[in-house]
């Protein structure tokens, strides 16, 4: 049992890290581009405390209040995911594990949503 354990929590790690690559996409595009730590391995240490600005500063994106809540929504999705994640890996149960793929479900959507809206409404960014 340990190593379906071990599997889903490695999917999981994985999942998250994709959301997060996702997250990073989208704040480059925003009206002000928003920089996030990026690396081949990113610490939830360093990407939390991101994510939690991103959040604080979403209002002041000059985009309107669907893309806003969108942004704002797709991070707090994250970051519970990474809560709830963290204390998956002290004592594992399914349930748990579907809360994080839920979350994270539902942070892809909103940040999908928010760059399908950031083409169609944005100039590019030179980078």
């Amino acid at each position: 049992m340990a190593d379906r354990d071990d599997e889903v929590m490695s999917a999981l790690a994985f999942s998250i890290s994709q959301v997060y690559a996702l997250l990073v996409h989208v704040c480059r595009m925003l009206p002000v581009p928003i920089g996030l730590p990026v690396d081949a391995h990113i610490p939830a240490s360093d990407a939390i405390p991101a994510i939690r600005r991103i959040t604080e500063v979403a209002g002041e994106q000059p985009m309107g209040e669907t893309p806003t809540l969108q942004l704002y929504s797709g991070c707090i999705h994250l970051l519970a995911a990474f809560d709830l994640y963290g204390l998956c890996s002290m004592s594992y149960h399914d349930n748990r594990a579907d809360g994080v793929a839920a979350l994270l479900l539902h942070s892809q959507e909103d940040l999908e949503s928010l760059e399908i809206w950031l083409m169609t409404h944005n100039q590019p960014h030179s980078d």
